[in-house]
């Protein structure tokens, strides 16, 4: 059984079971209160008269204000169904977002009521605005650059479209190489967890300010800790840089792989599951231990953010190009032949395209 040394630690963590934390009294709360229209200011102030038990939480980048959204972020009694009032101008908020949907609001004497439903947790992810496509043993996590929104690094100065447009093709391209090669049905099918791939965002929800640029294609283990997240950093040109690793509840255990290195993902039973290799000319090799491996790189002579080439073997190679029309909600994904239209809520990324067919007739169902 063949691992890296820094990893050795692996198995060992993962079998220890972490310590459940006592239940707070409080659990935090992120809403996001879109705007009708571009309102150059604030569309909502939170009443704290309206629950004296909540407080404001002043965590740098968990509020937000922009063209498009009002974001607060407060601490509620846990567990209790809360109507919370917020000022704000008559007929400019369109919509009130919880996690990645909505919460019923109303109009009543000259303020926005939010009716808060019970949280046992911390709900703190309204302000993501990610699109999830989940498939056997993967999910793939997209996120939409509006450069209304940005926030944290990317705030000020060049806004990062030729890495983000780059990152669109990679996660994708990763995606039809996690298909070839099987890897997402074998993870599922072994119980490794699930193969997450996912890019960088650019307006800091909840603080994750994400920078520089990357993308990822990592195994999340089961219970998490164990989980070896690798960065793959993209360079103004839209070509990879370096790998930059770290495992999930091992503090101190960063590794930076440059071009050239080869990274192996390993598997919750201490297999080699599979590789990550940038090249020396800042495109992506994925390969299994078996040999089989397909290898991206950028279409024409720049970077990704042009379209990517994939070459698996002895085969053909696919071309890889992705579009984001970000004021209509539509991912188009174009592989080979085949165009792919996934249409997405713009204010949150929820994917609205039908995800999963209708179940087949009663009278042609055949048990397992």
């Amino acid at each position: 059984m063949r691992a890296c040394a820094w990893v050795a630690a692996l198995c060992l963590s993962a079998a220890t079971p972490a310590v459940a934390e006592q239940p707070a009294d409080t659990v935090q709360v992120v809403l996001k209160f879109v705007k009708r229209g571009s309102a150059d200011a604030p569309v909502a102030r939170f009443d704290p008269a309206s629950c004296r038990a909540c407080t404001v939480v002043t965590t740098p980048l968990y509020a937000a204000e922009n063209a498009r959204e009002t974001v607060i972020a407060l601490a509620v009694p846990r567990r209790r169904s809360l109507e919370l009032r917020f000022t704000g101008p008559a007929d400019a908020v369109r919509r009130v977002v919880l996690e990645s949907g909505d919460v019923p609001f109303v109009r009543s004497g000259g303020a926005t009521i939010v009716q808060l439903p019970p949280l046992a947790h911390d709900a703190i992810t309204a302000a993501e605005v990610t699109t999830h496509i989940v498939e056997p043993g993967m999910v793939l996590r997209f996120e939409h650059a509006v450069p209304q929104r940005r926030a944290g690094a990317y705030a000020t100065g060049r806004f990062p479209e030729t890495e983000r447009r780059a990152a669109d093709v990679l996660e994708f391209a990763q995606r039809e190489v996690i298909r070839t090669l099987g890897l997402g049905e074998e993870a599922e099918r072994r119980d490794f967890g699930r193969i997450q791939v996912m890019g960088f965002d650019t307006n800091a929800p909840h603080g994750h300010v994400d920078a520089p640029p990357h993308v990822h294609m990592h195994l999340r283990w089961p219970r998490n800790t164990g989980t070896q997240i690798g960065h793959y950093y993209l360079g103004p040109d839209g070509l990879l840089t370096h790998n930059g690793v770290g495992v999930k509840g091992l503090p101190g255990n960063g590794h930076r792989y440059g071009r050239g290195e080869t990274f192996t993902t390993i598997a919750p039973d201490g297999s080699d599951f599979y590789f990550h290799r940038i090249t020396p000319e800042g495109w992506l090799e994925i390969g299994r231990p078996d040999g089989r491996a397909c290898l991206i790189r950028p279409a024409g002579v720049g970077g990704f953010q042009d379209g990517g080439l994939i070459r698996c073997g002895t085969d053909a190679p696919r071309g890889v190009r992705v579009t984001d029309d970000l004021a209509r909600g539509v991912i188009t994904a174009t592989t080979g032949d085949i165009v792919e239209t996934f249409r997405y809520d713009p204010d949150t990324g929820r994917l609205t395209s039908p995800d999963t067919p209708p179940p087949m007739t009663p009278s042609n169902f055949v048990p397992e």
